[in-house]
């Protein structure tokens, strides 16, 4: 079996859904003794899936945060520091946590900055911060590849009505991770959108989107069992990973791979 090498591995949003089950799986293909740091707001869930993840001869610490706190970037980024060791060769960086905000409303009725600045400090401030914090703790250096990924979306590249502040964030990491891609040209970066997949997230799209067209389109994708299941998914971007051919700071989509 291929793998990634000895890794130090950060998932953000890593207690459920996506998240969790990219912990998961690739656990599977690294190394004995790699470590990963899992960062959520739950931490029952991510005490569970620590516990799941160390029979696989992993060291796991878990960092209890949201992310949308200044104090957040510098815990994730004191445990990866405490964490790693000099036979680590590979860190990967997954920007996963993210949230859907309000898609019951439409753009006019945001007027709220209180609101919109909460919700862009969760889902864009945060992974930019993150990603340069780490980036700052653990340079370039012989023997280490390093790989930051964004977890995108459609919303990166297509407007949803009603769906603006998720659309907004979206488009904004996609950008902010090209930036990155082109200024330090070393550095892996990928923009994976993982297609429709069966989560809560999807659950709330469907029941709760303001723009009926578009709910009915979500209900009819889980009833026609149209939805992508995590591991499916995630099969895809570990295939991404593993052979390395991808353009930096490229989106790449679910059916593209």
């Amino acid at each position: 079996m291929e793998q990634l090498g000895r890794v130090l591995c950060i998932i953000t949003g890593a207690s459920r859904g996506f998240g969790r089950t990219v912990a998961k799986e690739m656990a599977r293909l690294v190394k004995p003794r790699s470590v990963f740091v899992l960062v959520a707001r739950s931490g029952n869930e991510l005490q569970t899936l620590q516990e799941e993840l160390v029979e696989s001869d992993l060291e796991v610490r878990c960092v209890v945060v949201d992310l949308s706190l200044m104090e957040a970037p510098e815990m994730v980024v004191r445990t990866a520091k405490e964490a790693f060791s000099p036979d680590i060769e590979h860190l990967i960086l997954v920007n996963n946590a993210a949230a859907l905000g309000d898609v019951s409303r439409f753009t006019k009725s945001f007027t709220s900055m209180a609101e919109v600045n909460s919700y862009l400090s969760c889902n864009v401030s945060s992974a930019l911060c993150l990603t340069a914090s780490m980036l700052q703790a653990f340079p370039k250096q012989s023997g280490l590849r390093r790989c930051v990924i964004n977890i995108s979306s459609l919303c990166a590249l297509k407007p949803f009505c009603s769906w603006v502040l998720y659309c907004t964030g979206k488009a904004a990491r996609d950008m902010m991770f090209k930036v990155l891609a082109e200024e330090e040209p070393d550095l892996r970066v990928l923009n994976y959108a993982p297609g429709p997949l069966d989560t809560d997230m999807q659950l709330i799209a469907r029941t709760q989107t303001g723009e009926l067209g578009l709910r009915k389109t979500f209900s009819d994708m889980f009833d026609e069992g149209q939805l992508i299941t995590c591991e499916a998914s995630c099969a895809k971007m570990m295939k991404l990973l593993l052979e390395d051919k991808y353009t930096s700071g490229e989106h790449v989509d679910f059916y593209d791979v």
